[in-house]
């Protein structure tokens, strides 16, 4: 039983290692992404404009 209980808290001690490294690095790694995510928004949206000209512009026709 002593080696199922000594298992279990060396389990504990390296999960809660990861947790902490976990812990201090999502930060970096959120805010590293910023700058990347504000350039995605920015092309979805040029996109989203081009499109909507380009559906204008077959509506026109169509007519």
């Amino acid at each position: 039983m002593a080696e199922v209980l000594g298992g279990l808290g060396l389990f504990w001690i390296i999960f809660l290692v990861a947790l902490g490294v976990l812990w201090f690095l999502l930060p970096f790694a959120v805010f590293g992404i910023k700058g990347r995510l504000d350039a995605q928004i920015a092309e979805q949206e040029k996109t989203n404009e081009l499109l909507i000209k380009l559906i204008e512009s077959n509506n026109g026709l169509h007519k």
